[in-house]
């Protein structure tokens, strides 16, 4: 993969890990899934799942949890998946 030849966007965002999206992809596979229907499952669209898959983008802390649960993923990939995924909690602003 040639990481100078990411988009633009891309180049804001830490490189996911080397295989990531073939794990998440054998991981729908051994699940019986297809891109699909998992996109069903967790609420987005078949090309979300495979830019996913494609590493073009990471999931969203919520996306990760909504995968790996609908994927029954053990905690090696769980942990991998999340260890991808951008926070998305609004900032909490104010103070003490």
């Amino acid at each position: 993969m040639l990481w100078g030849m990411a988009s633009t966007s891309a180049l804001h965002r830490a490189p996911l890990p080397v295989g990531y999206g073939d794990m998440i992809r054998a991981a729908r596979y051994r699940a019986g899934m297809s891109a699909r229907a998992l996109g069903r499952a967790v609420g987005r669209s078949h090309p979300w799942v495979t830019d996913l898959e494609d590493g073009v983008r990471p999931p969203s802390a919520t996306m990760a949890d909504r995968v790996s649960r609908a994927l029954g993923l053990d905690p090696w990939t769980d942990a991998v998946l999340r260890s991808a995924a951008v926070d998305d909690e609004p900032a909490v602003s104010g103070g003490a």
